[in-house]
């Protein structure tokens, strides 16, 4: 039986770390398939350690403009040579080894799980991963704090109900910009919606971080998709609303992998997975429409001097003017085969 990937790669390291080869790189091979292979690599004279993924295509097409950068590591296009073409994750002599080892993992088996795609598409999964992994290591965290847990719970449960109302998966990854650094969660159809959850057993207060943030002048319909929850045994861990995700685009692997670099962008990293242990019971759902009577501070409704602002407001009296999500989709302009 056939080592986890993290062992056979650190293994592979330290081996090729005292094979005593002074010059160039020297390399295990990972694993293979019958038209690209993983490799690990290493080089003494820089003290260098790296990944490898090589394809045996010579129509593969690859940008130096795309290929990430970052401090601490490199990647790079492989030297065509006998018809193979490729990418190297490299870490330099200042990158983190323990980071850069998690990331190399992850790469490899993203790639190992999603075997069955083209050259291409292994090409842009590899770039995209390590970009995912970029946005993640800017967060300068491996663990949720407990409101951050809470705020993906609540975008989890609104991306399950968007699924759940038969839009296509590739338009509800589309619209989930949050952990693209958007400002609104949601971008659907010709408008906007903002997730808000809520431990509280009594009443309704939604934190706002920006005067822009309930602004409905640059997009519009603009909702809020309120979530109350409770910390209950019967209700399921961040770990497992992930997993139950991931179960219903099992037989979408472009979009299971677009899934996974959205959660490793907001801050979630496998690695990290027990740390998650807090179950999360849905008690209720609301979704308002946020328009001119709706409590807000906006720029166009305070002093032009005002710059910025953080507020809470209180929905609980609110509650009872929730509408259907069903509602809602149609104000978007959106049916179940898309954006119309």
């Amino acid at each position: 039986m056939a080592l986890p990937v993290d062992q056979q790669i650190q293994l592979a390291w330290r081996a090729l770390s005292s094979s005593g080869n002074k010059e160039g790189w020297s390399t295990i091979p990972l694993y293979k398939k019958n038209n690209w292979l993983l490799v690990t690599g290493c080089s003494l004279s820089t003290n260098e350690q790296a990944i490898f993924l090589e394809i045996n295509h010579s129509n593969i097409s690859i940008s130096n403009n795309s290929l990430p950068i970052a401090q601490g590591f490199k990647v790079q296009q492989l030297k065509d040579e006998d018809s193979k073409k490729g990418l190297a994750l490299i870490r330099q002599v200042d990158g983190d080894l323990e980071l850069f080892t998690k990331m190399a993992v992850d790469v490899c088996n993203t790639i190992i799980q999603n075997e069955t795609l083209n050259g291409n598409q292994l090409i842009s999964l590899f770039i995209n991963r390590i970009n995912a992994w970029l946005s993640f290591m800017r967060k300068g965290f491996e663990t949720l704090s407990q409101e951050a847990e809470l705020g993906l719970i609540g975008e989890l449960e609104t991306l399950s109900s968007l699924i759940s109302e038969n839009i296509p998966i590739s338009d509800v990854l589309d619209a989930w910009i949050g952990p693209l650094d958007g400002l609104k969660d949601f971008e659907l159809g010709t408008g906007a919606i903002e997730i808000k959850s809520t431990l509280s057993s009594n009443g309704f207060v939604a934190k706002i971080g920006s005067l822009e943030q309930l602004d409905d002048s640059q997009i519009s319909p603009l909702f809020i998709n309120g979530h109350r929850f409770s910390i209950n045994a019967t209700g399921l861990t961040l770990v497992e609303r992930i997993n139950l995700l991931r179960d219903q685009l099992i037989d979408f692997p472009s979009e299971l992998s677009r899934l996974n670099n959205l959660l490793l962008r907001v801050g979630y990293l496998e690695t990290a997975a027990e740390n998650y242990i807090r179950r999360f019971k849905t008690e209720n759902s609301y979704i308002w429409l946020v328009d001119e009577n709706f409590p807000r501070l906006v720029p166009g409704n305070i002093a032009v001097n005002i710059r910025q602002v953080k507020y809470e407001i209180d929905l609980t009296p609110l509650i009872n003017d929730s509408i259907n999500l069903s509602i809602v989709l149609q104000k978007l302009g959106i049916g179940n085969s898309g954006i119309n």
